[in-house]
């Protein structure tokens, strides 16, 4: 019979495990998605409703990684976000840390949702199909409320781990 070694991964404590996935995802963030995330509206998204645009009573103005359309009867514009932007890495982050996967992929999946939904409903909101706008404002209601829920899940999520982790070190 073969004696094998099995290798054990050293246990971080979660503070740590925290720190790492904090610092990992926002290098990710900063040289990888973001840049692509700009690099895709500037050269898809913003092209594609500038023409949409073109002779409706409405303008659109393009930021990096927005498209806002301003429209008569409504104070503020109405427009959507480029998906996986901050509000989803920082939550994402801290659930990693804490080994969450399901509300990890949860999120995942949200965010795909938001690059689909709210520009099929921009598209709509430009062809003059009004109620679209009112989805529109109510999904940026719900995407800070989300973005809120998940953070605050994760930060207990890391105080529960925390907590278990001082009462093992203590036995």
């Amino acid at each position: 019979m073969v004696q094998m070694d099995i290798i054990k991964r050293k246990k971080h404590s979660v503070i740590i495990r925290v720190l790492y996935s904090l610092i990992f995802f926002s290098i990710l963030y900063i040289t990888v998605v973001r840049p692509t995330r700009v690099y895709v509206n500037r050269n898809y998204i913003a092209p594609l409703f500038q023409s949409l645009e073109k002779n409706q009573t409405s303008y659109l103005t393009i930021t990096p990684r927005r498209v806002n359309i301003h429209s008569e009867g409504y104070d503020s514009p109405i427009g959507f976000g480029m998906p996986f932007g901050g509000y989803f890495w920082l939550p994402f982050s801290l659930f990693i840390s804490v080994r969450q996967k399901w509300p990890a992929v949860g999120l995942t999946l949200y965010h795909i949702f938001l690059g689909i939904i709210p520009p099929f409903l921009t598209f709509l909101f430009i062809k003059h199909f009004t109620w679209a706008g009112s989805l529109l404002k109510i999904n940026e209601i719900l995407f800070q409320g989300i973005f809120l829920i998940s953070l605050f899940w994760g930060i207990k999520s890391i105080l529960v781990v925390n907590k278990k982790e001082m009462k093992k070190s203590k036995l």
